[in-house]
């Protein structure tokens, strides 16, 4: 039986995660074949040839290429949006999780927990504010100041900012999260 504090997360899947947008972004979604050198964040992959409607991936434990199949779909605005499908249970999906010996979807992987499902209520509130005050510029809750209004922010945007800080860090004065909150949290990697 695996306890709360040692399951597995998203955000420690994402680091060897395959996103579909990236790949996008890299012009790399072409009609002809494109051989991509896998990057420090896919050291598991030998090889992963793409083209515009099919992924293949050559991974070091495995014999025969993972296929990952591509779709596209129209926006209302013109162009088109990429789509991968989960080679297990073919659900059509933005991003690819490395586990089980390959690269599937977040519902074949067991639905793993989002790290701020495993905290209470008041670590989730200071974990919140921490977010938006990084918006900001960043600084620590209740701790610091909040900072000035960042340049080309509107004010009513820094209002309602402010106004949500305020919120959570009132639910958190003279709490036990504040003694035990981490001085740096990593930012957001989605």
């Amino acid at each position: 039986m695996t306890r709360n504090y040692e399951r597995l997360t998203v955000e420690k899947l994402v680091n060897e995660a395959i996103d579909v947008r990236e790949l996008q972004r890299a012009g790399i979604l072409r009609d002809n074949w494109v051989t991509v050198q896998p990057c420090f964040r896919w050291f598991s992959i030998e090889r992963m040839r793409v083209s515009r409607y099919s992924i293949q991936l050559q991974l070091g434990n495995q014999g025969a290429p993972q296929r990952i199949r591509v779709s596209w779909t129209r926006c209302n605005y013109g162009g088109a949006r990429p789509w991968m499908h989960c080679p297990h249970c073919q659900r059509r999906i933005l991003r690819l999780f490395k586990g089980m010996g390959g690269y599937f979807c977040r519902a074949c992987l067991g639905n793993p927990i989002y790290e701020s499902q495993r905290r209470s209520s008041k670590a989730r509130a200071y974990l919140q504010a921490y977010r938006l005050r990084q918006r900001l510029g960043g600084s620590r809750p209740l701790v610091d100041r909040i900072p000035p209004r960042p340049y080309r922010m509107k004010r009513r945007q820094y209002r309602k900012l402010i106004t949500r800080i305020g919120l959570l860090e009132s639910s958190l004065a003279g709490t036990k999260v504040l003694r035990y909150a981490p001085e740096y949290i990593l930012p957001l990697v989605y």
